[in-house]
């Protein structure tokens, strides 16, 4: 199935361009996020602003109401003993301050005797917080937010401690204001807030004292939000990110405000939707981001036609000839010698390159049937050598054998035979022959010896399974390590020329085991195939290394690597690490290869 994006150069030259969209797309994205932390910025300082507005209402009020309860206290002082008057005129104030749930007057006591909202039970202030503080300090107090007692409505209480003439306190008048009316009281600072935010101010438990919009569904509640309450609290201003009720991403900014309506912090919480907020920056991120499109796609365009005409048709001549070099045309050439340009200069390069690989391949091919010949040449010529040498080891073992020993045992008779006419007096002249017996049995075994490593009897006369046995025993008498032979049948009979080197390559392992291997136990085996002999040889010792393996110094391994390359077979070994070296030999049983080889060498 073929796919519309393309391969080769042109998809390279179009992920050049591609690759230099990455940083235009981060410089918008950059810039739009540079302009949204102004935005935040312009959040915070909106509400820094919004809570300092706040508290310069606020301070209005307090003193307003200070004014007022100041007057209460006056009046009350010059009619304490005519309640109903009092309540009559603690009525028409209110009236006039719409502000306010209730006014009156408070016993020291803690009865309610005096309330513009009449109620017809006895109702007392003395656990109320507002009321004790008031006796203690004389001053006016401001209490938290709480649900009065004769209106109850949600209110916060304005007392003021009223003193006698000896400076006694016998009452206190208070002004509940109305919690709806402080949301109306904001309405300054809700003019200046941004369309569709909203507006809170909160106690440091969360409870939430003015809100706009919808401040009748508000009031009196904590804050829903639990991770906003929590940022107000432990943080006191600052700007967060958080979803609201409805899931809707919001920006919160929140600063805390200077008031007298609390002895508690008040805390005003601006929150704008983002969508809102980042308006501005998202839509020059669209707009940055849609430029950006289109130019590139405009750049894509030309590369895709520009780049066929300009790079792409040179370039395919090079990989045509190129493909044509590789697979082993070095005739092969670009025909644009003449180009301009780094391409032409390329194209020349690949030509002359191309030239002197033609000329180099000729040149190696003659080199390599020279090297070849001179191979063969030294292989028949090592094969030659080692035969002659097997020849003349057998010719030196029998001599030795035949000879040697022959006159040996002829001498030992003839001292036999001395002794015995040697008289009893001449016991210095027997013990002398007998010495000379002894010698010559030891130099019949030395001689039996030699003769026998030259060229073991047992291989001619027995064959190649009897051999390796012998070999065996001989090596575990030698060196008393315990040698096991598997052998799969003892009965075959192989070539001399392969029963040769399978011996000499046993011998020489052996001779590596003692030396090198430090191993206690050593396995060989000899299996006869369909159409090969294979000899595997392994001991438990310090394992070869690669290093030793390919070390050129180790001609034991080069000999028997040459022997088994003569005769087309495989030779492997592999050692490892404290366990031991295992090595594997497999000569093919075809005698008319290695033949052949000598007549055609020959």
């Amino acid at each position: 199935m073929k796919t519309f994006w393309p391969s080769g150069l042109r998809a390279r030259l179009i992920l050049v361009l591609l690759c230099s969209v990455p940083p235009a797309w981060g410089l918008v994205f950059c810039n739009a996020v540079e302009r949204k932390r102004l935005v935040v910025c312009d959040v915070q300082e909106d509400v820094h602003r919004l809570a300092n507005l706040a508290a310069l209402q606020e301070e209005q009020w307090v003193e307003g109401s200070r004014q007022i309860l100041i007057a209460l206290a006056e009046f009350l002082r010059l009619h304490h003993d005519d309640p109903a008057e009092c309540e009559a005129f603690f009525t028409a104030v209110l009236k006039q301050y719409k502000r306010y749930a209730n006014l009156g007057a408070v016993r020291a006591d803690g009865e309610i005797f005096v309330s513009a909202v009449p109620s017809s039970d006895v109702v007392t202030a003395v656990d109320r917080e507002w009321f004790q503080r008031a006796i203690e300090t004389q001053e006016q107090v401001i209490s938290d937010y709480h649900v009065g007692r004769i209106t109850g409505e949600p209110v916060i209480v304005s007392a003021y401690a009223v003193r006698d003439s000896t400076g006694d306190v016998p009452a206190v008048v208070f002004a509940a204001l109305n919690l709806k009316w402080v949301n109306e009281f904001e309405s300054a600072v809700t003019e200046q807030m941004p369309d569709k935010s909203s507006f809170a101010l909160v106690d440091d438990e969360g409870v939430i004292l003015s809100h706009h919009p919808d401040p009748e569904k508000w009031l009196g509640k904590s804050l829903p939000n639990a991770e906003l309450a929590r940022a107000v609290s432990e943080e006191g201003t600052g700007v967060r990110e958080i979803r609201n009720p409805g899931g809707v991403p919001w920006l919160y900014a929140y600063a805390p405000v200077r008031s007298r309506l609390k002895e508690s912090k008040l805390h005003l919480i601006l929150g704008i939707p983002e969508e809102l907020a980042f308006a501005s920056a998202n839509k020059v991120l669209i707009r940055g981001l849609s430029w950006l499109g289109a130019v590139v796609g405009l750049a894509l365009v030309a590369v895709w036609f520009v780049s066929d005409h300009l790079v792409l048709r040179p370039v395919g001549a090079l990989v045509k000839a190129t493909r044509r070099l590789a697979n082993g045309d070095l005739s092969a050439r670009t025909g644009m010698g003449e180009g301009r340009g780094e391409l032409g200069e390329l194209s020349r390069a690949f030509d002359r390159m191309a030239g002197i690989l033609q000329q180099n391949e000729i040149e190696s091919k003659r080199a390599e049937e020279e090297l070849r010949s001179s191979g063969d040449k030294l292989r028949n010529l090592n094969l030659y050598l080692e035969g002659a040498r097997e020849e003349e080891r057998t010719r030196i073992a029998r001599e030795i054998h035949d000879e040697l020993g022959q006159e040996l045992t002829a001498l030992k008779m003839d001292l036999t035979s001395l002794v015995g006419r040697l008289g009893k007096n001449q016991n210095a002249a027997i013990e002398k022959v007998e010495s000379m017996c002894k010698l010559v049995d030891m130099t019949i075994r030395d001689v039996q010896r030699i003769s026998t490593e030259l060229r073991p009897g047992v291989l001619d006369d027995l064959g190649l399974p009897s051999a390796i046995e012998w070999q065996c025993e001989e090596f575990q008498k030698r060196t008393g390590i315990p040698c096991e032979v598997a052998l799969s049948d003892d009965s075959f009979v192989l070539d001399p020329d392969r029963s040769t080197a399978f011996f000499r390559i046993l011998q020489e392992t052996l001779t590596n085991i003692m030396r090198h291997a430090n191993a206690t136990k050593v396995q060989v085996s000899l299996e006869r195939g369909k159409a090969e002999t294979v000899l595997e040889i392994k001991d438990d010792g310090k394992g070869i290394t690669e290093k030793e393996i390919s070390d050129p110094k180790a001609l034991g391994l080069i000999g028997i690597r040459e022997r088994v390359l003569f005769f087309r077979g495989e030779f492997a070994i592999s050692g490892t690490p404290g366990q031991g070296t295992r090595v594997r030999v497999s000569i093919p049983d075809d005698r008319g290869t290695v033949a052949n080889d000598q007549d055609n060498h020959s």
